[in-house]
């Protein structure tokens, strides 16, 4: 303990007040929580956190202030590890590093490891992109931006004029090209060191997962929502489970909500057939729409919970923004990202938030485990 080489992590300010009779009071802000910390504590104690620069030693320290107790040191030490106000870390692994600010945010938000491990645990995960959409484009490029190194992208569609005003990741001149080509050089451009896998291939009921999905792939994204993305994630989900693989069901928006998706990976979530059946109840006897069909009549009548009758159809879309689907991207990684890097505090409750931009709210729609599901209940 005596040769480490402590400093105050970036996003710690410090405020020491005077008191009376020789105490000071030392207030610890956490820029990145709005965390307060405060202590009485002696003149000693103050002068010792002052000298505390990365530089020096606490041996160091302790000679150059001759009467702080070493023992006293050792507390105060151990209360400012406990509290991850301190770190030893070298600066020069990071402070050069595109993801020194994100280093940063990891070590005030994931506290199982330095900030440094938890960005290179990120590096080493995997993602496929089922979709690759105005939402599922954003998110792998939120991902990318992050530090996710390797990626399998599926989508049949090229890009049409409609397309170039919602997905990000677009321009006017890629209009009839493939959207995993693109999306594939897009994150490439981000950083040369992400690998891609595309396939421009079209999920249908008899889609072999298992040529897109690898074995241990660390999480799968569906954004598939041909006919309905309720009925896709149904194919993915039951494929997945099978597999121990987690699922991630995309979020998005509609003309009065936009919303983030849910993590998929019973036990510790609801599986996808409970959660499925939440919004079946939820929804009462609400039905997609698709636009490929004349009679409004003729709306689909299959039993969601019953994934080989969907038909091969374009779903009918409400109106919206590119802001609106870069909202829902931008929650649905954060949730994303928290799992990926294993945060232990990560609550696993399957709960779907939804921005009601004409009110202003944020609400929240639990997706629960059913009584008479033998995946969610052993």
């Amino acid at each position: 303990m005596l040769q480490r080489k402590l400093y105050l992590q970036h996003t710690i300010d410090v405020y020491v007040a005077e008191l009376a009779e020789g105490k000071f009071k030392l207030t610890f802000h956490r820029m990145t929580t709005r965390e307060r910390i405060e202590i009485i504590t002696s003149r000693a104690v103050a002068e010792f956190l002052a000298l505390l620069n990365g530089k020096n030693s606490v041996e160091e320290i302790l000679k150059k202030l001759g009467t702080f107790d070493e023992l006293e040191a050792k507390n105060f030490i151990d209360f400012l590890t406990s509290h991850h106000l301190v770190t030893d870390q070298d600066r020069d692994a990071y402070s050069h590093s595109k993801y020194e600010r994100q280093i940063a945010y990891f070590d005030d938000m994931i506290l199982d490891r330095k900030g440094i491990e938890t960005q290179e645990l990120l590096g080493t995960k995997t993602v496929t992109l089922l979709g690759c959409g105005a939402v599922n484009g954003y998110i792998a490029e939120l991902l990318a931006r992050a530090g996710v190194k390797k990626f399998t992208l599926v989508d049949y569609k090229v890009f049409d004029i409609q397309n170039i005003s919602r997905h990000i990741y677009s321009k006017a001149t890629d209009i009839g090209k493939s959207k995993v080509e693109i999306l594939s050089k897009y994150l490439t451009d981000i950083d040369s060191e992400i690998k891609v896998d595309f396939y421009q291939e079209k999920l249908t009921p008899n889609s072999d997962l298992s040529k897109w999905v690898p074995e241990r792939e660390s999480l799968v994204i569906n954004g598939c929502d041909e006919p309905y993305i309720g009925h896709t994630s149904l194919k993915i989900g039951r494929y997945l489970q099978d597999k121990n693989i987690p699922l991630y069901v995309s979020g998005g928006f509609d003309a009065h909500l936009m919303s983030s998706g849910e993590l998929v990976f019973p036990p510790l979530t609801p599986c996808i057939d409970c959660i499925q059946s939440t919004f079946s109840k939820a929804l009462g006897e609400w039905k997609p729409t698709y636009s490929q069909l004349k009679d409004s009549s003729a709306l689909i009548k299959i039993d969601p919970t019953i994934v080989e009758e969907f038909p091969v159809l374009n779903i009918g879309g409400a109106g919206g923004l590119a802001s609106m689907s870069s909202f829902s991207a931008s929650l649905s990684s954060m949730e994303i990202i928290q799992f990926l890097v294993e945060d232990s505090n990560l609550i696993f409750n399957s709960l779907r938030y939804e921005y009601l931009p004409n009110k202003g709210e944020m609400t929240g729609f639990e997706l629960l485990k059913q009584d008479d599901c033998h995946v969610c209940n052993g």
